[in-house]
């Protein structure tokens, strides 16, 4: 009878670890996107990223890329973040990418919530008294 528990014990174990190394795997990897979210001139010229504030850009973006990584996005969601932070989504990118605007609604729920954890003020664009573009106040390229 001990024998049997103990090799059930040891089977569980080996499981788990077949599991745990199948889980990891599958993580997104974040090096390329920390690497553009760090170097993003939106996020250097953020004024409570700035010089002097104990979060510096490195911490708030640590922070997005472990959220996306506990949020298990696909490491296509990861890809497409970091040609954002580039600024590098073509119009093809937009349109075999589906869910795009789903992805960036998801990105800024985790930024707002990087945000308030790390004690940073949350933005909320309609608070800050701006209207919405309308089609007249978009220039037009000559």
């Amino acid at each position: 009878m001990r024998h049997r528990l103990a090799r059930g014990a040891l089977s569980a174990a080996c499981l788990m670890l077949v599991l745990n190394t199948n889980a990891r795997a599958e993580t997104a990897d974040t090096a390329a996107f920390l690497n553009a979210c760090v170097a993003d001139p939106v996020i250097l010229d953020e004024p409570s990223l700035g010089e002097g504030s104990e979060v510096t850009p490195k911490i708030y973006c640590d922070c997005i890329a472990g959220k996306l990584v506990e949020g298990a996005h696909s490491q296509a969601d990861v890809d497409m973040l970091t040609k954002m932070h580039k600024d590098d989504i073509t119009d093809e990118d937009a349109e075999a990418y589906p869910t795009l605007d789903v992805l960036m609604e998801a990105n800024e729920a985790i930024e707002d919530e990087c945000r308030a954890d790390l004690g940073l003020p949350v933005s909320d664009d309609e608070e800050e008294g701006e209207a919405p573009l309308g089609e007249e106040d978009i220039p037009v390229e000559e």
